[in-house]
């Protein structure tokens, strides 16, 4: 649920900055959430997950939740970079 509400924002901010600059809007917003899903996934699959069942196994619930809700970092930060080195850089049509 808040991944979801996360990536909504992402698209919205990556659409105003790219309205704001003469880009393409709509295109940028879905870059936008390909930005954000695309290393939220792989760290949710590759890290997150076994990394919850070590977690589970010690009975650690509250660092669980921390780990569980990581990917949404990972994804957020992956989406900052792409608008700070990926947007700027774009050509104008």
């Amino acid at each position: 649920m808040l991944g979801g509400v996360v990536a909504v924002a992402i698209a919205i901010w990556y659409y105003r900055s790219a309205e704001g600059r003469g880009l393409p809007a709509i295109p940028w917003g879905v870059a936008g959430l390909v930005a954000y899903y695309v290393p939220n996934f792989i760290w949710s699959l590759m890290v997150a997950k076994p990394w919850l069942v070590r977690l589970h196994a010690q009975n650690a619930p509250i660092m669980s939740s921390f780990v569980g809700h990581s990917s949404i970092l990972v994804g957020v930060i992956a989406a900052l970079l792409v608008w700070q080195f990926a947007l700027p850089r774009a050509p104008k049509p």
